[in-house]
């Protein structure tokens, strides 16, 4: 197979310890609009244009780590912002469409797609 000869996708999945809230909780879900912790799971996808390491996987992994470092304290931001501030980051960087997804402990979170 040469290296421009097909379509590929890479990936990279990292769990992140971090915090957040939400202040508009309905009375029903009143625990979450306190600062809470979750193991936050991500997934980065994007397509490559040939098989030699066009994006380096760890290359990627680095970039979404600086832009979703541990521990942080992510306020009332909720899984689908933090998930379209990655993937609008990453498309502008890499300049091709990025889909990112933010789980809470890997559980239930949101998908978003940048560039599509």
């Amino acid at each position: 197979m040469t290296h421009d000869s097909f379509e590929a996708e890479i990936f990279v999945r990292l769990r992140v310890p971090g915090f957040h809230h939400w202040p508009g909780a309905p009375e029903s879900r009143s625990y979450l609009a306190a600062s809470h912790r979750h193991l936050f799971h991500l997934a980065v996808s994007m397509p490559v244009r040939h098989s030699d390491r066009e994006v380096e996987f760890h290359d990627l992994m680095d970039e979404v780590r600086l832009l979703f470092p541990d521990g942080l304290d992510h306020g009332a931001t909720s899984c689908e912002v933090m998930a379209g501030r990655i993937a609008a980051a990453l498309n502008a960087k890499y300049a091709r469409p990025v889909t990112v997804e933010v789980s809470e402990d890997g559980e239930a979170g949101a998908r978003v797609s940048v560039g599509q």
